[in-house]
């Protein structure tokens, strides 16, 4: 058997027992540590064990005492016993420098996929706190260099503050958007090993916010029906334009014959005096283009292609300020420029 195949039996007994395992830790967190905007950390959500460096600081201490009580050395038992001492010391300071913490959480998170977000998150601290991360888990795809099948690993996107000050603190952690839709944030893992290193003191918080992730705008789209389509199939089945002007205040138009009963701020007083007649100026104002997108005209490819077509021009209109409307199987939505019709077309996109 090749490494190549051992490897993949191994993957294969390994992986559905770290779900099993995941989804059973997961269960119990869901129970300890219930999800909530307002969360404070205190001894029921806090947990603590040595690092690499702490369990060899163990290891030392041990040897030592038994060091000492083999040679009836009482100053290598009292130094033994020192270092117990401080253990335990910096066990209580990593312990304090996490509980009562506050934390508020009041934004969930929209944006495109592919793209890195930030969470905004309010930290309350009733003294100085010092070297925390903050973190989301999320798993990432790695392509292996040597054929093109496609591994999963799980990486920390975080950031560090190496000192929280008294009062609030405004923290924003990054995310990044991976798959299309909308679905819960999931759990922020805190976690701090201050304390000359000796111990991982970290919680996981679940602030009930959720993410809307939009489709990838991608452009061929646009570009494809630029090129491709018809003027006939353009204005039928995604873009209909109408370049038409209507009276308004918009630019002035043009002169005409004063007519009994239109008002005199209209009346163009230097015409008069010079002798040319009584004329009123006319303005007008320009109709913004309009375009009807529909899924289902859309060029040929899988939903995925399709919507983030789509997604890149309602991007587009509204940076062009164009008026649009959407037409989906299960949702249409009328013609309208704002941000939030964007916002609206998107959010259906990512439901879709």
């Amino acid at each position: 058997m090749t490494n190549k195949a051992k490897k993949s039996a191994f993957s294969a007994l390994i992986t559905p027992l770290q779900a099993f395992i995941n989804k059973r830790v997961n269960v119990w967190l869901s129970r300890r540590i219930p999800q909530g905007a307002l969360q404070q950390i205190n001894y029921r959500n806090i947990f603590i064990m040595p690092t690499r460096f702490g369990a060899c600081f163990v290891l030392f201490m041990l040897l030592l005492f038994l060091l000492g009580t083999n040679y009836q050395n009482n100053v290598i038992i009292l130094l033994s016993y020192l270092l117990v001492s401080f253990f335990i010391v910096v066990l209580h300071h990593s312990f304090f420098n996490l509980a009562g913490l506050q934390f508020h959480a009041s934004h969930s998170l929209q944006g495109f996929v592919g793209s890195s977000l930030y969470f905004p998150l309010v930290v309350r601290s009733k003294k100085n706190r010092f070297s925390i991360r903050f973190s989301f888990e999320q798993s990432a795809n790695i392509a292996s260099n040597k054929s093109h099948n496609t591994e999963r690993e799980s990486k920390l996107l975080g950031v560090t503050f190496e000192q929280l000050v008294v009062g609030e603190n405004q923290v924003r952690v990054p995310y990044q958007v991976e798959k299309r839709g909308h679905y819960p944030l999931g759990r922020m893992l805190i976690i701090s090993e201050y304390g000359f290193g000796l111990f991982k003191t970290w919680t996981r918080l679940d602030f009930a916010q959720h993410i809307t992730a939009y489709p990838k705008p991608i452009a061929f789209a646009w570009s494809e029906l630029g090129q491709h389509a018809s003027s006939e199939a353009l204005n039928d089945n995604v873009a209909s334009y109408q370049d038409s002007f209507q009276s308004g205040q918009d630019e002035f138009h043009q002169l005409r014959h004063y007519q009994l009963g239109e008002p005199f701020s209209r009346v163009a007083w230097k015409q008069v005096a010079r002798g040319q007649g009584w004329l009123t100026k006319q303005y007008q104002q320009a109709l913004s283009a309009k375009l009807q997108l529909d899924l289902e005209h859309l060029p040929a490819g899988n939903i995925e292609q399709r919507l983030s077509w789509l997604s890149y021009v309602i991007k587009d209109c509204n940076e062009q300020q164009i008026a649009f409307s959407l037409k989906l199987p299960n949702q249409s939505i009328e013609y309208q420029h704002s941000a939030q019709h964007t916002l609206k077309c998107l959010a259906a996109l990512a439901y879709y």
